[in-house]
């Protein structure tokens, strides 16, 4: 198995490759950056990525045309264990794990195809479609948010929202009061520059000008809502019934 290895810190690569030494049957490639990574791929496949930098996980990354490798990893510090992960990232694992406990666990991770789900594309569709700009840092934010609350098995509420903040900070390196932020510039941006009656007919509520951009947590829950019934088939992709 080929895994590439995206940190800068030396300490985590020794131990890494030390294990993979160990293990014999992975092979370890230890990259600095997402350029780095991007170039590599453009050249080699490889079977998982395991980084302590969240950059990698954005969008943004993930669509570029290589062959992106079948599972992504992270290493944080504190993994939110009791929510469901978004369908880009396999698995969060501690810092503090054994780099030898690690590498058997990616190992026994079984090969997929590689792409873009379904649900991946049709989150971004929807955000592009309701004028929420690519370029933004809050259109990621927003994208995680939406995959932690659709693949839930039961539908959260709004108290949920902090929890997803926390996720995407610990995930992103960020303070939550910036994720918030973001959600919410991009968010109000969207009302500025999206049609008015396409907005009505995707969040099914009038838009008033006078109103201003819905909350976070109500575009969110809204938005995931309006996703989930357009991929059962009861919603067409404007928001009227099928």
């Amino acid at each position: 198995m080929r895994i590439i290895l995206m940190t800068s810190d030396r300490k985590t690569v020794r131990a890494y490759t030390d294990a993979a030494d160990r293990c014999g049957t992975v092979r370890v490639c230890t990259l600095k950056n997402t350029a780095q990574i991007l170039e590599r791929l453009y050249r080699d496949p490889f079977d998982a990525l395991l980084s302590d930098d969240p950059v990698i996980l954005l969008p943004q990354i993930r669509a570029c045309r290589v062959r992106w490798p079948d599972h992504t990893f992270l290493l944080i510090e504190k993994p939110i264990e009791y929510m469901r992960l978004p369908e880009y990232l396999t698995f969060c694992f501690s810092k503090d794990s054994d780099p030898k406990d690690v590498l058997r666990c990616i190992a026994g991770f079984p090969k997929s195809m590689g792409r873009v789900s379904d649900t991946e594309q049709a989150i971004s569709g929807f955000l592009q479609q309701a004028g929420v700009p690519v370029s933004f840092s809050g259109f990621a934010y927003l994208c995680t948010a939406l995959r932690l609350i659709l693949s839930q098995d039961h539908p959260l509420d709004v108290q949920a929202v902090q929890t997803i903040y926390t996720f995407i900070s610990i995930t992103a390196g960020v303070n939550t009061s910036v994720v918030e932020h973001a959600i919410r510039t991009a968010i109000e941006t969207a009302w500025m520059r999206a049609d008015t009656a396409l907005l009505e007919k995707l969040f099914g509520y009038t838009v008033r000008s006078d109103r201003g951009a819905p909350s976070n947590a109500a575009f969110l829950f809204r938005a995931a809502d309006h996703i989930r019934l357009t991929r059962e088939g009861k919603l067409n992709d404007f928001g009227r019934n099928a």
